[in-house]
């Protein structure tokens, strides 16, 4: 609600959006697509009221750009700068710069950044920053364009970053390629020119015999020989001043790489008591290597550092850490370098701990009869295993801990198992499993797995049960079977049991016929592997009393039917 006493929708605090004017006219300023909807003007004195609504739509409105008077920024070398554009429409338009070379910039990399309310910030401008950049506001009414000059300040040279005198030592190898690195920057170009140890100036570019002076310039020199050895000097150079680098030729002879005699990570246990672990950096190579430890969290230590419990010998480059604790596992990785390259030698520290066994306390295997054929399924319970006569046996014996742990496994008869292997039926293998194949009844008893580290030792027992049944024929024989001559006829015999029993038929006469065995008496009678008995054409004297047998080593069993033919 708006009046005559309250003029501003903040109390003050910032420029007024709405005004009313005594004549009742409201005004709104800075207005925008929020500001959209009905206003409804009210009248009120003693003899009665009246009000009017009005309808306000904001249309849309093009982009537009402002302080397009700032047109050129003026930067030192190797500082940032930020380049403004601010831009109004609706619908709020999206701010895209191009560079110089006419590239649309991302919003975000090592050189560049675009802030949210479009502001381009270029980080450590350098010559190649210079040039005219545009920032282009669209959205869907139109769009508008701003160019921003980016100019480098005249100074006196860089090179390599620095000002004034700086040197180094560079590490050549006899007959190959030195290269000496002379970045320049400056404003005006600078002049550059090497001085070699002998006084011969060479200027940028320039090629000559081993010599080549490259356009940035650097100075690279082709099989590098004893003699080369000495100080070379660049020196940049523009009418605010003078800019050196002097770099210290060393030539040796013969290079090899750094070289570790065991290269892959080792892995090492952060011991209980504290006790205090060297970590050794064996490095071998032509020259020397320099050595340097890098530890987890990142942090580098140069030979002979030393950083609260941790120190960088300087003569053998051994890492010492005292008092390790929990908290220092992780990679630490010895880098050695030289001229010829670099390798790296890395450990890994675990806080140690006490054997888990991830195994299980008990199992029942049982069997099911489904269509005359055994099925096997496993069942895990909690107090003892249980297995079919028969079957094969395995017992998971899975170790977790540091160091890792050795396992053992006991037998019921008091013989220990200490190494992978196989035994008759019995073996042990590498994952920790114990198998027994074709259990028997007397392999039942507790098998005790046992695993031990320095921190301890764990054990799970497996109380093994051999699960048999006698023989019982399951298949209902009536006590008379009638069939006519000449007609085929099958006699079934169904037995379970455990061993798995052997069947058989007795025939008339007191004869035993087996599956294996291909019997044939009058009429063609001979058993299927399944243990049926096939009569293929009976006959008067195939008459009489056929008994099935079952027998395994706990018992028989038998069911008999009288078979008569007419």
């Amino acid at each position: 609600m708006i009046n005559n006493a309250l003029q501003s929708d903040d109390s003050g605090l910032r420029n007024r959006r709405y005004v009313m004017f005594e004549n009742g006219t409201l005004l709104l300023q800075h207005i925008n697509k929020k500001d959209e909807g009905d206003y409804t003007c009210y009248a009120k004195n003693k003899l009665g009221k009246d009000e009017r609504k009005l309808s306000v739509r904001v249309a849309p409105k093009s982009p537009q750009i402002g302080l397009k008077s700032q047109s050129k920024v003026t930067v030192k070398l190797g500082e940032s700068t930020k380049l403004e554009c601010k831009a109004t429409g609706e619908p709020l338009p999206k701010i895209i710069w191009i560079s110089p070379q006419k590239d649309v910039i991302p919003l975000s990399t090592e050189k560049f950044e675009i802030m949210d309310d479009g502001i381009l910030i270029i980080k450590k401008v350098s010559l190649a920053d210079e040039g005219k950049y545009a920032c282009v506001a669209r959205n869907s009414v139109g769009g508008d364009i701003k160019y921003t000059t980016v100019e480098v300040e005249h100074q006196k040279p860089f090179i390599n970053g620095m000002k004034g005198e700086s040197s180094t030592k560079l590490l050549g190898v006899s007959y190959q390629t030195a290269l000496m690195d002379c970045r320049v920057e400056g404003k005006p170009e600078p002049k550059i020119w090497w001085i070699t140890p002998y006084g011969l100036s060479l200027t940028t570019p320039y090629l000559g015999g081993r010599f080549q002076v490259h356009q940035n310039g650097s100075l690279e020199l082709r099989g590098v020989r004893k003699t080369d050895e000495g100080r070379y000097t660049c020196l940049a150079k523009n009418h605010l001043g003078e800019t050196s680098l002097s770099v210290e030729l060393q030539v040796a002879s013969l290079a090899e790489k750094p070289s570790f005699a065991v290269p892959n990570i080792e892995i090492l246990p952060i011991k209980q008591d504290g006790s205090g672990i060297s970590l050794k950096c064996p490095a071998r190579g032509k020259p020397n290597p320099e050595l340097s430890w890098l530890l987890p969290n990142g942090t580098m230590l140069t030979p002979g550092l030393r950083l609260k419990r941790f120190i960088h010998h300087l003569l053998n480059g051994t890492l010492q850490i005292f008092n390790p604790a929990a908290n220092d596992k992780g990679v630490y990785r010895c880098i050695a370098r030289n001229i010829a390259g670099q390798a790296e030698k890395r450990y890994a520290l675990e806080a140690g701990r006490k054997p888990v066994i991830r195994g299980y306390t008990g199992m029942y295997l049982h069997s099911n009869v489904n269509k005359r054929k055994l099925k096997f399924s496993l069942t895990w319970l909690s107090t003892v295993c249980l297995i079919t006569f028969g079957l094969n046996l395995n017992l998971p014996c899975t170790v977790d801990g540091w160091p890792q742990a050795s396992i053992t496994w006991t037998l019921p008869n008091g013989a220990v198992l200490d190494k992978p292997q196989t035994i008759g039926r019995i073996s042990f293998f590498n994952n920790g499993t114990l198998q027994i194949k074709q259990v028997a009844t007397f392999d039942k008893g507790t098998y005790i797995c046992k695993a031990t580290n320095a921190y301890g030792s764990t054990a799970l027992s497996y109380p093994v049960t051999v699960m048999v049944f006698p023989p019982r024929i399951t298949t209902t024989m009536p006590p008379l079977t009638k069939i006519n001559q000449g007609t085929p006829v099958i006699l079934q015999c169904v037995a379970n049991g455990m061993p798995k029993p052997d069947i058989s038929w007795t025939l008339p006469g007191r004869t035993t016929l087996l599956p294996q065995n291909r019997y044939t008496v009058r009429g063609g009678i001979h058993i299927t592997q399944e243990g049926y008995l096939v009569i293929q054409n009976p006959v008067l004297t195939n008459s009489g009393i056929y008994k099935c047998n079952a027998k395994n080593a706990l018992g028989t069993d038998f069911k008999s039917t009288y078979l008569q033919v007419v």
